[in-house]
């Protein structure tokens, strides 16, 4: 397992290098993304149950 984080950290590392981002500027990427995928869940779920239910009014 210990291999495994190392190796991540360090392609981590080197992307970082590579395009000159900061780690605040990965962290962004990281939540974004997070967010993109959780809307892309809630939108394609329903759709393949069958389901057209939308969120409750509030």
């Amino acid at each position: 397992m210990k291999r495994m984080i190392d190796w991540h950290r360090n392609l981590i590392e080197r992307g970082q290098e590579q395009y000159k981002l900061s780690s605040y500027t990965l962290y962004l990427f990281g939540i974004l993304e997070g967010a993109l995928y959780m809307w892309i869940l809630i939108k394609i779920i329903p759709w393949l149950l069958g389901s057209r239910a939308e969120f409750p009014e509030f």
